[in-house]
């Protein structure tokens, strides 16, 4: 016969068994005990937190038939809950039945009155996958409920839902569970398993789960497979490939001391043990930051992974600002192990980095501060803008010479049948060109459409497709992007017209 799992067996049967989300249990019984319970709610949060257990409790709750002590696990209703066999409480979930029909026959079925309960209720879990048309089908719905309905979603990433759908639902936002409310729950149900379970192996599987509690009932059961029911923190190491804090401790000493060779070796014994770089990297980031918590409070109670004698002996050797530098260099490099072939080669890389220059860091930012004032005083940026605008009002007796100065090199072109020039001759008028008559010819010739009658339009039209590119005293140089234009302004015809 097979065992029923731990997070099966141990699910909260009523509010007073839920771990965490108080404020959301003491506003789910007030809302029941008052008979304020609304037609729709959102719960969202993290996997494992207790959204789905806390709609069943609700459904469970508001077809007790003694409200005042709902669930009272006494009455009909309540044992139909717990046995789910509750014809008036539905569960759905959305990841498989995602069409906007499986939605429809949802909302026909709705409308039915009641078989057993006061209530009928639909739990719809994972609601964030249901398609768009199913969406808008359910959005109508909780526009106009039915009378004795309730509606109940739950879902890891309301972000992806409608917000319309969003604001017809009282929200609850379920949070990650604290490690030590985690670690007295396993330590409890230990206990009743009569399973040997140490408070650091409790520890350690709290900080596995990441604040869910399913999570860490599925590890404490895999463990206590594994280890027939004794567990202790070096078996979950080595089933989940930790490593202890003494361990990460020592690296972080090797790593300031700038011992290569204790760090090659360590990383070696590591990959052997098959140790999980990522979740060693994390535990090394957590440590200095209680080192560095600890350096500025003194304070024990804040520290979360280790001692006060631990903390003490790291602050007496690693300064704030070392122990900051590391933890951004490694936060920095938490992506690379992502696209690493072998996360023990990148660990590896990180910590010979450390080693040889832990404070490059701060040097770099120094000198970047220094080089820009110095660039700003060497360069004169300002007095060179300010000298070209008092030459802006010289336009009208000039305009004439613009049109004049192209007019040499294009009479030096007159005697060329294929109204090309050679390059020794391109060259000749660019080595007598200066930057600073180009930059007078560019404002006049940007002026150039307003400055022509109307009879000369035509020309206009041609040198706005133009750009200066040089200019000097007898020679205008301008280029175009098309080549026929080119050919059709260094035609002798349009140059006399030009004129």
């Amino acid at each position: 016969m097979s065992k029923q799992a731990l997070y099966q067996k141990y699910r909260s049967a009523n509010f007073e068994e839920v771990v965490g989300q108080e404020y959301i249990v003491q506003s789910i019984k007030n809302a029941v005990r008052e008979h304020k319970v609304g037609h729709a709610y959102l719960f969202c949060g993290p996997r494992g937190t207790g959204k789905t257990t806390m709609a069943r409790l609700l459904a469970k709750a508001v077809n007790c038939e003694h409200p005042e002590k709902a669930p009272c696990e006494e009455c009909d209703n309540c044992k139909a809950a717990n046995n789910g066999t509750h014809p008036d409480i539905i569960e759905i979930n959305a990841a498989n039945e995602t069409h906007v029909e499986d939605i429809r026959d949802l909302i026909d079925r709705s409308k039915l009155a009641p078989m057993q309960g006061h209530h009928k209720v639909y739990i719809v879990d994972e609601v964030h996958q249901l398609s768009s048309a199913a969406s808008s089908a359910l959005l109508k719905t909780l526009e106009e409920p039915p009378e004795n309905v309730i509606f109940v979603l739950a879902t890891t990433d309301p972000q992806k839902l409608l917000p319309t759908i969003i604001s017809r639902c009282q929200r609850f936002d379920f949070t990650k569970l604290r490690k030590d409310q985690i670690k007295d729950h396993l330590l409890d149900i230990a206990k009743k398993e009569d399973i040997y379970l140490d408070e650091e192996a409790a520890e350690n599987i709290a900080v596995l789960c990441d604040g869910g509690m399913r999570d860490a009932l599925s590890i404490m059961d895999q463990c206590a497979s594994y280890t027939s029911d004794h567990i202790t923190a070096e078996e979950v190491d080595h089933i989940y490939g930790l490593a202890s804090v003494e361990e990460k401790i020592n690296l972080i000493h090797s790593l300031h001391a700038g011992n290569l060779e204790d760090i090659l070796t360590r990383i070696k014994k590591y990959e052997h043990q098959g140790i999980d770089f990522q979740k060693f990297t994390d535990g090394m980031i957590d440590i200095l930051k209680d080192v560095v918590i600890y350096h500025s409070t003194k304070k024990d109670k804040l520290l979360k992974l280790i001692s006060k004698e631990q903390a003490e002996k790291l602050s007496k050797t690693l300064s704030q600002k070392t122990c900051m530098h590391i933890i951004e260099k490694m936060f920095d490099s938490k992506d690379k192990f992502r696209i690493a072939t072998s996360s023990a080669s990148c660990f590896e890389v990180i910590c010979l980095g450390l080693a040889i220059q832990p404070n490059t860091e701060t040097v770099v930012v120094e000198k970047r501060v220094e080089v820009p004032s110095q660039q700003i005083e060497s360069e004169y940026v300002v007095p060179t803008i300010k000298l070209k605008e008092p030459e802006k009002p010289v336009e009208q007796p000039q305009e004439i010479k613009v049109e004049q100065k192209p007019l040499e090199p294009i009479k030096t072109e007159s005697s060329i049948s294929s109204n090309e020039l050679s390059g020794d001759e391109i060259l000749t008028l660019l080595v007598q060109c200066q930057k600073a008559i180009k930059y007078e010819d560019d404002e006049k010739f940007n002026k150039i459409h307003s400055l022509f009658d109307m009879n000369s339009k035509k020309y206009t039209s041609l040198l706005e497709e133009t750009r200066i590119v040089a200019s000097g005293l007898d020679c205008v140089v301008l280029a175009t992007d098309s080549k026929v234009l080119a050919n059709r302004m260094n035609e002798p015809t349009m140059n006399q017209e030009l004129y």
